[in-house]
């Protein structure tokens, strides 16, 4: 395949949608990072990220497995709300605190140069794109696009794939952290950069350091039995609540799946691309809103990743209009449920015909 590329030229919807962003934040004179809404919620998320993993620590079973349990929730949640804002540098006007609130990422068992490599410039560049776009390619376990190869048993994939879905954050971490690393790509795309040496070191000490925190640690204050059992199922609330919800964005009957041409060349500008394969949900429920970190805002989201996701419903409000006018209008589920159905519908229909 070409390198697969937008081209160049005039982008009118991005420049339209980005004047009126830019004017909004300067008439109510504020910044686009975050603000105290999102320093609160990170200190509420953070408390109970460290409060939880004491009391896995601490509590005898069967006490210490639910600690496990809401432990996987606390790192769902500063997955979506601390690092999220922190790798797109969207969480303070401070690029220190940035790098910071991405590193949470190498705390939770990732890596933050891994997820930007494949999250920020893969996944956000070339949405639903076959070979670029990672998040779609589950190496044929589940046929996400209309372009990927049919076998036989994706015709239940709608029913398996809610099981399988509990061992996303174990094959990401001890898995495509690794394929990655050690190919230097994401998908077919190589990364845009070398690893430095302070790359290297920070891939493999918090590796270790995950290991330590989350096995050898607890494995010295509790029976085998009871640390193997709580680690899986710390992983399979975190790798549910991963993949269901960055699924309901793009792996959805609402969403489409633009292909290059021979040359590698998408059909349509960037923005007009993000505005046909990505979709918001439920944008009236303030607390998925509040936990989620704006993720139901995820047409918000990719028009203006360094945008924080405290800003994304009034920017909802802001461009509704201008999207329709221009022949995009954003699309939406108007419930968290209606959203699964989507991703559910979606995925037996991809399974039963090509």
């Amino acid at each position: 395949m070409n390198q697969v590329h937008f081209s160049p030229g005039q982008r009118p919807v991005y420049q339209q949608l980005s004047t009126q962003v830019n004017q909004y934040f300067q008439q109510q004179n504020i910044a686009k990072s975050g603000d105290r809404r999102l320093f609160r919620k990170a200190v509420v998320i953070l408390l109970l990220f460290s409060s939880s993993y004491a009391a896995l620590l601490l509590l005898p079973s069967p006490w210490s497995l639910i600690a496990w349990f809401i432990h996987g929730i606390a790192t769902a949640l500063v997955g979506f709300n601390v690092m999220h804002d922190g790798a797109h540098e969207s969480f303070s006007g401070s690029r220190r605190l940035n790098r910071l609130a991405a590193l949470t990422f190498n705390l939770i068992g990732s890596n933050r140069f891994y997820w930007a490599q494949k999250h920020n410039r893969n996944h956000h560049s070339f949405t639903n794109v076959d070979d670029v776009d990672e998040d779609i390619d589950a190496l044929g376990l589940f046929r996400m696009s209309p372009h990927q190869r049919r076998f036989w048993f994706h015709r239940y994939q709608h029913i398996y794939v809610w099981l399988l879905y509990t061992l996303t954050s174990l094959f990401w971490f001890f898995a495509l952290d690794y394929k990655a690393y050690f190919r230097q790509k994401i998908a077919q795309r190589g990364f845009s950069q070398r690893l430095s040496l302070t790359d290297h070191v920070e891939f493999w000490a918090s590796k270790l350091l995950y290991l330590l925190v989350y096995i050898a640690l607890p494995l010295s204050l509790s029976d085998t039995s009871t640390v193997i059992t709580g680690f899986l199922l710390m992983h399979a609330v975190l790798g549910f609540l991963f993949a269901v919800v960055f699924q309901l964005a793009h792996i959805v009957d609402q969403a489409e799946f633009p292909q290059p041409d021979a040359n590698g060349a998408m059909s349509d500008e960037w923005a007009a691309h993000q505005l046909r394969t990505t979709v918001d949900f439920a944008t009236q429920n303030r607390f998925l809103t509040w936990a989620l970190g704006g993720l139901n805002f995820q047409v918000e989201h990719h028009l203006f990743p360094r945008v924080s996701h405290v800003h994304y419903p009034a920017l909802h409000q802001l461009l509704q209009a201008s999207c329709s006018a221009q022949g995009h209008p954003i699309r939406s589920y108007p419930s968290l449920w209606a959203a699964l159905k989507g991703h559910y519908c979606h995925l037996h229909q991809l399974g039963r015909y090509d």
